[in-house]
């Protein structure tokens, strides 16, 4: 079932085969780092979430996986956090467990002061929220 947008454009949809074959070609054939992919899907993101909020700078939870989506979503954490959000970020995997780019993400994030919240304090965090993310889907 094709995605339409408000305006009504059909955006088409790929398989997570075929997105895995767009990274493959963005960063061998285009030289994007993956590191770069995943700050401007994490500051596109952020974006989004505040055009729906408006100007509300309400609470977000982010929840995010081990894969490249979830180090967009925890890029995405950084710029709200940024922008004055209260943001909860929810790994879908213990943090000592991630690796590459996401770990990298996370160090960031932990640098400018947010860290994952305890899994005791997850159902809390979705509660809180005005909107949340999830970007925790695909690993």
């Amino acid at each position: 079932m094709p995605f339409r947008t408000e305006e009504d454009i059909v955006v088409p949809a790929v398989t997570t085969e075929q997105m895995r074959e767009v990274d493959r070609i963005a960063v061998e054939e285009f030289g994007l780092g993956i590191l770069q992919m995943m700050e401007n899907a994490g500051r596109n993101l952020a974006e989004n979430v505040m055009e729906m909020l408006g100007k509300a700078k309400g609470e977000v939870t982010i929840l995010a996986g081990s894969g490249g989506n979830g180090g967009g979503g925890l890029c995405c954490a950084r710029h709200l956090h940024n922008r004055g959000f209260t943001v909860w970020v929810v790994l879908s995997k213990e943090a000592a467990a991630l690796t590459g780019a996401v770990r990298n993400q996370l160090q960031i994030l932990q640098t400018v002061g947010l860290r994952p919240v305890a899994s005791s304090q997850v159902e809390e965090a979705i509660r809180r929220a005005q909107l949340v993310v999830d970007v925790a889907a695909l690993v």
